[in-house]
């Protein structure tokens, strides 16, 4: 809680990350907690009012409460009762605070509290070197208020800040204590570090308001924190028609838009009542509530006005390079689509537009090759089924086709009927052949036994005879041993039932001499009947090619399918262009430096208009990008105007303490 009493306004804040350790007290060791703070902050309590206690107990409950409380909780609230106390009842009340040994005094009294309480209650530091052990800030005014106008006397260690706010605006009293990182380079703590208050004095006139304030009022307003602060006290207090009233309406505001603590000691003067206050803010209200209104609406275009253009598009550049495969996907869909987007460069759409011509050709050339081998199917299929030549047009190169297919087909069957007359033959022949050797075998034995039997003179003829015999012992030789059978010399050696077979093996012989001059003469045709239809073919092959459609009038739809001479399906085209469609972005993936440029610079063009890759970006860090180009390309008086201004309003916020500092 801020203090408000007497003659002083004071906010403390304890620092929540340099102040976040946990402090667990033994409590069996610590058994009346209230005391030993109370003694901590006091020494001797006796000599304090009423008021002022009341004051303390009420800042001290949380830590006296079972739960384990932050260092920066503890900080706060022991160094803003030790500054209280010392200004209002202790030896300080009263004190020469433009002294800077009076102030030093000062703030080691208040952080004597500190150093007592690490001892008293054994607190130790957290285990993070960015941790400090009871960390926080400190801001208070000690005014004196004259006829016409109000001593400040502005004393702080910290960014908690002291304001005033009057009918010409709000005015900075104190000076936050802080590096260019914004870490707080001057506060308390308990360390023997030497830190100081710092001091400033101002004389302000009435009517005005003096403030203490934490931190958290202004930071949600970063960069324009001053006017943040203006415009919400002087819309809350234009909303309201008492203290309680506006006291609601700002800890709701605060309590919604930032979690950090927000502290606020307030303290009118010159004023006759709440409205008396309400009306002599209004013109600077209704000031502010417009300016306010514009920075709000052009924030975006105000943060990034003055960037470099790297900074400006470094963002969109990295994150163009980190999502590239998604957003060349995007656009290329973009171009196939025929959607006209900022994103499609003139390279991406050459890229693309080469890739559907490689892919029709791709496709015409898979087709065509289909085709061909469908065509060369049907040419085999229709040689054999002339039938399914449907002959829907008076073509005469398709007429001449199927007399073609006919002659062949009938010739064909004729040389089929006779080849299969020639298997039979075979097969007699093989029967016979096996039936003359086994009687070969037989007269062999027989001449063996002959040849013992005669005379001398038979000898010689026998002997002849049977060497003859065994050079007929192959098929061929076999047949001809069987016709010899007949010759007159070795019929004296067969029995009639043998002769049967010798004139079997003739009657074959002669019937097979008879096929042999019958079977050449249609195949003979049917190879010239071949021809003529392969050249039938080729003369109807070139008007097929030319005009798809004849295929559909000429052939049955029995032979256009067996054949694969159907329309290719979805799933050929889509395969052609999957396909294609890898090789695309292969091709725009090798050239990812320079593509991904492109699409950065097409953005910054096309700073007006929105685009299908849009998605892969933060919406806020993109809106930036292009409202840099938007201001750069037009520059807008407005914003100009309303810069300056806000130049001009930080001027006065901070007019007192750089007067001051002079």
């Amino acid at each position: 809680m801020p203090y408000i009493g007497g003659n002083l306004l004071v906010a403390a804040d304890g620092l929540g990350g340099a102040g976040s350790a946990i402090h667990r007290i033994d409590r069996t060791q610590h058994r009346n907690m209230h005391s030993e703070i109370m003694s901590g902050i006091f020494g001797d309590i006796s000599h304090v009012s009423p008021e002022l206690i009341r004051y303390i107990e009420d800042l001290i409950v949380p830590m006296l409460d079972e739960k384990d409380d932050t260092s920066a909780l503890w900080a706060s609230r022991i160094v803003i009762a030790r500054c209280v106390y010392a200004l209002t009842e202790g030896a300080f009340r009263g004190a020469k605070l433009e002294d800077e040994k009076v102030r030093a005094d000062l703030a080691d009294f208040i952080a004597k509290g500190l150093h007592d309480a690490v001892e008293t209650f054994g607190l130790e530091n957290g285990k993070y070197d960015n941790q400090l052990l009871l960390p926080t800030t400190l801001a208070f005014i000690r005014f004196a208020e004259q006829n016409d106008s109000v001593i400040a006397e502005t004393v702080w260690a910290g960014d908690s800040r002291c304001y005033a706010l009057t009918p010409s605006g709000l005015k900075l009293l104190s000076v936050d204590d802080e590096d260019d990182s914004g870490s707080v380079t001057n506060l308390f703590y308990a360390d023997n570090q030497k830190f100081r208050l710092r001091y400033l004095r101002h004389e302000i006139q009435k009517p005005c308001i003096l403030m203490a304030v934490s931190d958290g009022i202004f930071d949600p307003f970063d960069p324009y924190d001053h006017l943040g602060v203006e415009y919400t006290l002087l819309s809350a207090i234009s909303e309201s028609n008492s203290e309680e009233e506006l006291a609601e309406k700002l800890r709701h505001f605060y309590d919604g838009v930032h979690g950090d603590d927000a502290t606020m000691a307030f303290v009118p003067f010159g004023f006759s009542d709440f409205a008396d206050m309400k009306n002599a803010l209004k013109a600077r209200t209704d000031k502010i509530i417009s300016i306010r209104h514009r920075q709000a609406n052009l924030h975006s275009e105000l943060e990034v006005m003055n960037l470099s253009e790297e900074d400006a598009t470094h963002y969109v550049a990295s994150r163009t390079s980190d999502r590239y495969d998604h957003i060349i996907s995007a656009v290329i869909d973009a171009v196939e689509s025929g959607k006209e987007d900022v994103a499609i460069t003139e390279e991406i759409r050459r890229a693309v537009d080469g890739r559907q011509k490689a892919n029709k050709a791709a496709a015409e050339k898979v087709k065509k090759d289909s085709r061909e081998r469908a065509l060369a199917e049907l040419q085999k299929y229709v040689l054999f089924h002339p039938e399914v030549i449907m002959l829907k047009t008076d073509l005469k190169q398709a007429e001449d086709l199927k007399q073609a297919a006919e002659k062949y087909l009938s010739q064909s069957r004729e040389s089929a009927r006779l080849k299969s007359q020639e298997e039979e033959w075979a097969k007699d022949k093989d029967e016979l052949h096996q039936m003359i050797l086994e009687k070969i075998a037989a007269y062999l034995k027989s001449y063996d036994e002959f040849w013992h039997d005669k005379a001398p003179e038979s000898l010689g003829r026998c002997k002849k005879i049977r060497q003859a015999v065994f050079g007929w012992l192959s098929i061929d030789g076999a047949l001809k041993a069987g016709r010899i059978l007949l010759e007159k010399e070795i019929n004296d050696f067969l029995p009639i039932e043998d002769r049967e077979l010798a004139f079997a093996v003739k009657d074959h012989l002669d019937k097979f001499r008879k096929g042999r001059k019958e079977q050449n003469d249609p195949k003979r045709k049917s190879d010239t009947s071949k021809n003529n239809y392969v050249q039938a073919w080729n003369k109807l092959l070139g008007r097929l090619r030319s005009d798809e459609r004849l295929i559909y009038k000429l052939f049955s739809h029995e032979a256009i399918v067996r054949c694969g001479l159907t329309e290719p399906d979805d799933a050929f085209y889509s395969a052609i262009a999957k396909k294609g469609r890898e090789d695309l972005l292969k091709e725009l993936k090798d050239r990812k430096a320079v593509i991904a440029s492109g699409i950065v610079q097409a953005l910054a063009i096309g700073y007006n208009e929105t685009s299908v890759i849009d998605i892969q970006y933060n919406a806020t860090k993109l809106e930036q990008f292009r409202t840099y180009y938007r201001l750069r390309n037009n520059p807008d008086n407005e914003i100009k105007g309303l810069e300056k201004e806000l130049h001009v309003l930080e001027a006065q916020y901070t007019s007192l303490v750089d007067h001051a500092k002079l």
